[in-house]
């Protein structure tokens, strides 16, 4: 490997480096936003338990109302029952007291049924606004977390955008077309430009067999430009390989 394909190794280190840290910000902003669905969804959930119990509530008073209603009118019928005069009165009367004595029994297993139930959802509903605190404390973590290494990232990024200047210079120094090429390359596939070939000719990045003429000119090493895979566009190298020792 000649000194100009290690210059170009090492800008592509570096440019591999400013990629990831641009993906990782990325993940950050999008981790924030995933967590902040998820707080909506905890106080949808919310939102829809303390509805639940007071739609609860609701019913109960219904029911207590239609229970006083039901138990204001046995008693005027329990007292109308002692003025009747006619057997047919007498019978409407205690039907209707034998109908308001199932109303009421009916009235009171529903109250204490959903006195029951209030109690459920009302845990239900705590249980929902805990888990809104609790994902609200999960997003400043992950905000407090984002902002530590958007910082980091970001100082990073300068370290190595002055590193990278460096790296330009000295591949251009050595062959200004080469650079080009890279530079090609580099927006092509998007921060990863070269890529190592097998001794057989085999891209290591897209898995693409090289021809023989591309083969032979990245064994060479000396044409940067033209060593380019002819499935993915990358530059493409061959490792050094250690000198065979004589056999004794």
């Amino acid at each position: 490997m000649g000194e100009l394909m290690r210059e170009m190794l090492n800008l592509n280190d570096i440019d591999r480096k400013i990629v990831r840290g641009k993906e990782r910000l990325g993940e950050c902003r999008r981790e924030i936003a995933t967590q902040e669905k998820n707080i909506e969804t905890a106080r949808d959930k919310a939102r829809a338990a303390e509805k639940a119990v007071k739609d609860r509530m609701f019913a109960a008073d219904r029911l207590n109302v239609d229970l006083r209603a039901a138990e204001a009118e046995m008693t005027d019928q329990e007292n109308k029952i002692k003025s009747i005069k006619n057997q047919k009165e007498y019978r409407i009367v205690t039907d209707r007291i034998k109908e308001l004595k199932i109303l009421i029994d009916r009235n009171e297993t529903a109250i204490l049924s959903g006195m029951d139930e209030l109690d459920r959802l009302r845990e239900a509903m705590t249980s929902c606004q805990n888990a809104v605190g609790e994902e609200e404390l999960r997003l400043a973590g992950v905000r407090e977390k984002a902002r530590e290494e958007t910082e980091t990232i970001k100082k990073r990024h300068a370290e190595l955008l002055a590193m990278r200047r460096e790296a330009v210079r000295k591949v251009e120094a050595i062959d200004a077309s080469a650079y080009q090429a890279y530079d090609t390359a580099l927006k092509r596939t998007k921060g990863d430009p070269i890529s190592e070939m097998s001794r057989d000719g085999i891209c290591r990045a897209c898995f693409r067999r090289q021809n023989s003429n591309v083969l032979n000119i990245v064994h060479i090493g000396k044409d940067v430009k033209n060593c380019r895979c002819q499935g993915c566009g990358r530059i493409l190298y061959v490792k050094d390989q250690p000198p065979v020792e004589d056999a004794p």
